[in-house]
């Protein structure tokens, strides 16, 4: 059955295999996000869900549970999200109705193939918002699925939006010169990953292995990376950059998910005009649902 909860007010995801890849073994999946508020409407067959191009922001869902025969789904956007842009919120919406759709028709027709063997698919998505001002916001898209492989596969979908059209942004679109951009991060970046690796592995003996991973993965294109924007401990300011690194991209599987904060002060003298007034103080502190304990 399918449960679609709206909240009366204006922040996990189809993988198959190991396509972005993973951390978190079958008896530990991360728990779905809750949602506060709002009753949850009668149950609704999967093709109710509503195409997001048709509807006002106001009626797309802030959660959709799925409990089925053949899939378990939890999925959330986070309420803050729907205050900007409402092409920005479609987009999200979109996205995870064509990953639970995705999920759903692998899922039917493994069980169709196999019954025996098969048991449900497990998909988790939660998308926040994790930084927004000066006409930027930046969304975080935590995505897991156990497709019943030896265990779940994870990765954060990170994006920056312009709040005034709702256009997806390249990190790329923010800097007046981007290949200089993409030189200047670079050291910020390389170093981050070493200060993370030392603190989750206790051991610094093989830093230059993982930052030969590091350059392997992101191929001289910091730029390329998969990015957010992180809240500053300044009201109305974003405090910088988050880069997104999946399970196996760098270090091992049992390592997870690298996520690498680079404050703003690293890159600031390098923004656009137009979006430097956005930025300023430090990160502020963020909890993800992969962070290590």
């Amino acid at each position: 059955m399918i449960r679609t909860a709206c909240l009366s007010a204006a922040l996990a995801l189809s993988l198959a295999g190991c396509a972005k890849t993973t951390a978190e073994p079958d008896e530990t999946v991360p728990p779905a996000a809750s949602v506060a508020g709002g009753d949850e409407t009668p149950v609704q067959p999967a093709a109710a869900i509503p195409d997001p191009h048709e509807v006002s922001v106001a009626d797309l869902p802030r959660a959709i549970s799925v409990d089925s025969d053949t899939v378990k789904a939890d999925i959330t956007f986070a309420e803050p999200i729907f205050g900007y842009a409402p092409a920005m919120a479609m987009d999200v919406v979109e996205d995870a109705r064509i990953r639970l759709a995705a999920t759903q028709e692998d899922a039917a027709a493994y069980k169709e193939a196999d019954p025996d063997y098969f048991r449900p698919y497990v998909l988790r998505i939660d998308w926040r918002l994790t930084g927004a001002g000066g006409g930027l916001a930046g969304l975080e898209g935590f995505q897991y699925a156990d497709t019943g492989g030896a265990h779940g596969n994870y990765f954060t979908d990170g994006r920056i939006y312009d709040t005034l059209t709702g256009d997806q942004l390249r990190l790329k679109d923010l800097f007046e010169d981007p290949a200089a951009a993409n030189a200047a991060l670079e050291g910020p970046v390389f170093r981050a990953l070493e200060t993370e690796k030392a603190l989750r592995t206790g051991d610094t003996s093989n830093l230059d292995m993982l930052l030969g991973e590091a350059k392997d993965a992101i191929g001289g294109d910091i730029l390329g990376v998969d990015a957010s924007l992180v809240a500053s401990v300044e009201a109305g300011k974003i405090g910088g950059l988050a880069l997104h690194f999946a399970p196996y991209d760098i270090g091992s599987y049992a390592e997870g998910a690298y996520h690498v904060t680079i404050p703003q002060e690293a890159f600031a003298a390098l923004l656009k005009p137009h979006y430097a007034g956005a930025f300023g103080g430090e990160p502020a502190p963020l909890k993800r649902p992969d962070d290590p304990v």
